[in-house]
């Protein structure tokens, strides 16, 4: 009779460790919530995951429209990839404007390129240049153009001298020469919003 309580009571307390058991530590959380947290951590400042995308629209009589993805790589230095389609053949220059506003029909509302040091427009690799000089892309036949360009200098955080967040980017009819103040790229043919792909706090 002893033997039959002592082997009851040994399978209760058995239960009621397995219903006290703690709950998995973060580490062995499920691949999406743990994935989740790990997004947030670098969304709030970790670097290389902090990323935003513009979405070109075509001014009046352009036809010109693609996507574009910032990827802030290291600190101040993000990485610029997308597709740019209905350009006309060669180089087109293109530029962080300082307004994130492509409202009007000519693109004009995006306001001049990011300069918060001022300065002289030149070539992204010039002594001296707008914070917001990103050179030329180059259209096929096709009117296709690959972008995959790096800014230096700038950054998609919140705040800050170099943050490009909500500020727009803009595509030009013609090659950006480099000459001041504007490199003579012509009219604006897209124009898109840079905007964040997670909501940051």
């Amino acid at each position: 009779m002893k033997s039959i309580l002592r082997s009851h009571r040994v399978s209760m307390l058995t239960a009621l460790l397995c219903i006290a058991s703690p709950l998995p530590v973060s580490g062995q959380m499920h691949g999406h919530e743990h994935m989740n947290m790990q997004e947030q951590l670098h969304v709030h400042g970790h670097g290389g995951m902090i990323t935003s995308t513009a979405i070109l629209v075509a001014t009046s009589g352009s036809s010109v429209s693609g996507t574009l993805k910032f990827r802030e790589i290291e600190d101040r230095i993000v990485h610029i990839t997308g597709t740019v389609t209905g350009l006309t053949l060669g180089k087109h220059g293109f530029h962080i404007h300082v307004n994130g506003n492509c409202d009007s029909p000519d693109g004009m509302s995006a306001g001049g390129h990011f300069s918060p040091a001022g300065g002289k427009h030149g070539a992204p690799d010039a002594k001296e240049h707008h914070m917001g000089d990103l050179g030329n892309i180059v259209a096929d036949a096709g009117g296709r153009a690959n972008v995959d360009v790096i800014a230096a200098g700038v950054s998609l955080a919140l705040m800050g001298p170099g943050s490009i967040d909500g500020r727009a980017i803009v595509i030009h009819a013609k090659e950006d020469d480099f000459s001041d103040p504007v490199g003579n790229s012509g009219a604006r043919v897209a124009c898109g919003v840079i905007e964040a792909d997670m909501m940051r706090m």
